[in-house]
């Protein structure tokens, strides 16, 4: 049954095309002349809702096309140029060799092999001697044939050039399926009154609402199942490096956006005069403009102490309650050492920091940074790097190197650069060390020996991605593939 408030715009619009004619010849040149989809509308005629309306007669019409084996002729088939020669009489194998060039073999080689021709050698001369003249004729009309088609000319009464072509491989039949449609009375007297999809502003306003036909909405319909959208790239790194970790036997900690400086400078036995806690380096917020240190006043005293005994001034409160955004994400591991009060333990975090930077190619304002932190019993750097080697060689990166560097709170202290093949350069990924016993003892691991390391996820993203730039990385337009995970 047809119900005309259930038909899209473009089905009304086919209904009215179809009323003003008498019969359609061909409903896929119907298609093309008004900008129809042809599948679209055959799936209408073909529903049943249109069998009182018009009838349908199926029609295929079939037509050739070269194969992958004909488009590779370049325009003639073998054999074809050696008979046109033959049958105006040269016979002298020097001269059609010399006019062939290249393609004299393969012409030989196609009328030998249907027996068409012969090789007759007289001393140092050789002739070719022409076996059956017909076979000639036919080679000539087969190259008329695929001439004609390779030009998109559909050959009429060439059934057995056709059958021949077909099968040497050169051609191939396309079958196209048709229909041609009659529209019946039912059709002509049917009322296709406009009929309104989108209820608009103006026709409330104007009161039009009420005398047009708004197409019913249908709340029971099936809605289409949209799948979710796919992790970022970002995301799928963060979780193949969460696995690698998971696989090595770390736990995993998290921590704080917003710090205080205490913890992210102080207790990491940073000086409160450091040129990170500058302005320019660290981001510092209005509001809150400060937190409370920790309860504990014996850990505040030690690291006043520490402070005040190594850096010969004066350490200050106020300096360390200021709040910030995290700079790096080694609070979170001070906060743990401080739960551990000495016990073993491995532990990661991946976590997103905050630093004043001017944005370039390799820097970002705000990015994500890989923490490790191992304690244990006789740790020394050989132990770093081969947490570090393995874990990069996990991801994939076997040229690497370690550079000594100065950090507050590590010693010795290492960064890790890795090979970045589009710059052809190293690329540093991270920062590592053995905290230092002055760091270590006011969070109650004094008598144990600590690695650890912070690497930036992006940094290590754009050597598994082989992007030039951090900003590839992150924004609504990303179509990268992954080179190493």
């Amino acid at each position: 049954m047809l119900d005309l408030t259930q038909l899209s715009g473009k089905q009304r619009h086919f209904l009215q095309i179809l009323q003003h004619t008498s019969q359609v010849p061909s409903l896929r040149s119907l298609c093309e002349q008004h900008g129809f989809d042809f599948n679209f509308i055959k799936g209408f005629v073909l529903s049943g809702v249109l069998d009182d309306y018009i009838t349908l007669t199926a029609q295929t019409e079939t037509t050739w096309a070269l194969t992958p084996k004909g488009l590779a002729l370049n325009g003639e088939i073998p054999g074809a140029a050696l008979a046109d020669r033959l049958i105006a009489g040269s016979t002298d194998l020097n001269t059609l060799q010399a006019d062939l060039g290249d393609r004299f073999s393969l012409n030989v080689g196609a009328l030998r092999k249907t027996n068409a021709i012969a090789l007759n050698r007289q001393g140092s001369n050789t002739e070719i001697v022409v076996l059956n003249p017909a076979e000639l004729a036919a080679y000539a009309q087969r190259q008329d044939c695929f001439a004609a088609i390779a030009a998109g000319i559909e050959p009429q009464n060439r059934a057995i050039e056709l059958t021949w072509l077909q099968t040497q491989g050169y051609i191939a039949p396309q079958i196209t399926q048709d229909y041609r449609l009659t529209p019946q009375p039912a059709l002509h007297t049917l009322h296709i009154a406009p009929i309104v999809t989108a209820l608009t502003s103006e026709l409330i306003l104007s009161g039009q609402w009420q005398q047009v036909t708004l197409k019913p909405y249908d709340i029971h319909a099936e809605v289409p199942d949209v799948p979710y959208g796919r992790p970022t790239l970002l995301t799928q790194c963060i979780q193949h490096i969460r696995d690698i970790f998971l696989n090595m036997g770390f736990d995993e900690m998290a921590g704080f956006i917003v710090e205080s400086a205490f913890w992210n400078f102080d207790v990491l036995f940073t000086p409160q005069d450091h040129p990170a806690r500058e302005e320019q380096d660290t981001f510092y917020l209005a509001q809150p403009q400060t937190l409370p240190l920790p309860d504990d006043p014996h850990l505040v005293q030690q690291v006043k102490h520490v402070h005040e005994t190594h850096y010969s001034g004066q350490w200050t409160e106020a300096e360390a309650q200021r709040a910030i955004l995290r700079a790096h994400t080694t609070p979170s591991t001070a906060r743990r050492l401080y739960q551990l009060q000495g016990k073993d333990a491995k532990y990661f975090s991946i976590d997103k920091v905050f630093r004043n930077e001017t944005v370039d190619r390799t820097h970002l304002a705000e990015f994500h940074q890989i923490e490790g932190v191992v304690v244990g019993e006789l740790l020394s750097v050989r132990t770093l790097m081969g947490y570090l080697t393995y874990f990069y060689e996990r991801l994939g990166f076997k040229d690497l190197k370690f550079q000594p560097t100065y950090n507050p709170y590590t010693e010795p202290s290492l960064e890790v650069y890795a090979y970045h093949p589009p710059s052809q350069r190293y690329l540093e990924v991270g920062n590592s060390g053995l905290f230092r016993q002055e760091m270590l003892a006011p969070l109650g691991c004094g008598d144990k020996s600590t690695v650890a390391w912070g690497l930036g996820l992006e940094r290590i993203a754009m050597l598994l991605y082989g992007v030039e730039k951090l900003s590839d990385l992150v924004g609504p337009e990303i179509r990268l593939q992954p080179t190493r995970l």
